[in-house]
């Protein structure tokens, strides 16, 4: 009942109304939704502008312990040059029947790894594997070819 009273006191209002203050109550009421959706959409910009700080941040910190683990992990894959370590890398390359003579001859200063490999590629490998599995510098690697083999020579640097 009295929601209707109310209704007819406004229909009253409005029709009461001049054009020109029709035309100003339209204008402030389009304002005010205006209004509202600017704060709306500033709110939304706010909460976009924070969340991308955020993600920059999370970005950097992930990067940062990526490098370390990626870092320590490079490390422990590092072995000590020794005849055992060596046997792990020939038997992880299925390379077990095509070295031979293996030796390894430190000095105070310089590390030779020797060996003979009956072709070039598992001469290579096997080289290779030594050397980025190894915490020592690489010095001087010599090839030579003999007849039914190849020969090896890896000088590290401590």
């Amino acid at each position: 009942m009295e929601f209707l009273k109310l209704d007819i006191a406004m229909n009253s209002f409005l029709k009461n109304l001049q054009d020109r203050e029709k035309k100003l109550l339209l204008g402030a009421l389009i304002l005010t939704f205006l209004f509202v959706i600017f704060i709306y959409i500033n709110s939304l910009y706010d909460g976009y502008i924070t969340s991308k700080k955020n993600l920059g941040k999370a970005k950097s910190d992930y990067e940062y312990v990526y490098k370390k683990v990626s870092s320590l992990k490079l490390s422990s894959d590092k072995y000590v040059i020794n005849e055992a370590n060596i046997n792990l890398i020939i038997t992880a390359n299925d390379l077990a029947g095509l070295i031979s003579d293996l030796s390894i001859d430190k000095t105070d200063e310089t590390v030779l790894v020797v060996f003979k490999a009956k072709d070039a590629s598992s001469a290579i490998t096997l080289s290779e594997n030594i050397i980025n599995k190894t915490e020592l510098q690489i010095n001087k690697i010599n090839y030579k070819n003999f007849n039914d083999s190849i020969g090896v020579i890896l000088e590290f640097n401590f």
